[in-house]
């Protein structure tokens, strides 16, 4: 049985015109090409719309269900990804960057950071972890620089090493 998909689209194929130049992401602008596509003719089927935008027929199909149930607001609403929650709390991260912000931080190791971490949240932080969050996400730096030796400032020896050819 064929599905005649210009009765499901309410809007005109000029409204679609306006609100497609109006999209500025590209899931968006696919989803409302979609729709124009199908309010126009253009294509008959999902699978030509899908095959024509470079996805799969039935995310079409969850398009235009995602339309015909709640509209363009639901159409072009944009879900925020939920993933995984991170291993070191929030309230951990808030006290740990206000003891790094403090004059009189004394961490010199990550390992030290740990202990402290534990002793005052009781949360168990691996290494990897915490070097992670401190060093790249905190922009912290712990390492001091290495006192300079008065033997390394001694000024290099004159002596060159001749090379011998194979030649001579």
């Amino acid at each position: 049985m064929k599905v005649n998909y210009q009765e499901r689209i309410d809007l005109t194929a000029d409204e679609l015109k306006i609100i497609l130049s109006e999209q500025r992401t590209l899931p968006n602008k696919q989803k409302i090409q979609a729709l124009y596509w199908l309010k126009t003719g253009a294509s008959q089927s999902l699978t030509d719309v899908a095959e024509r935008l470079g996805v799969h027929r039935i995310t079409v199909h969850r398009w235009l269900t995602q339309y015909t149930a709640g509209g363009m607001p639901e159409l072009l609403e944009i879900r925020q990804a939920t993933g995984r929650p991170r291993v070191i709390p929030s309230a951990v991260i808030a006290g740990l960057s206000e003891k790094l912000s403090e004059e009189s931080c004394d961490f010199k190791t990550y390992k030290e950071i740990g202990q402290w971490i534990e002793e005052n949240y009781q949360v168990s932080v691996k290494y990897q972890t915490l070097h992670k969050q401190v060093h790249y996400r905190m922009k912290a730096n712990l390492k001091e620089p290495k006192p300079v030796s008065n033997e390394n400032s001694q000024e290099p020896s004159l002596e060159k090493k001749t090379k011998k050819n194979c030649s001579q």
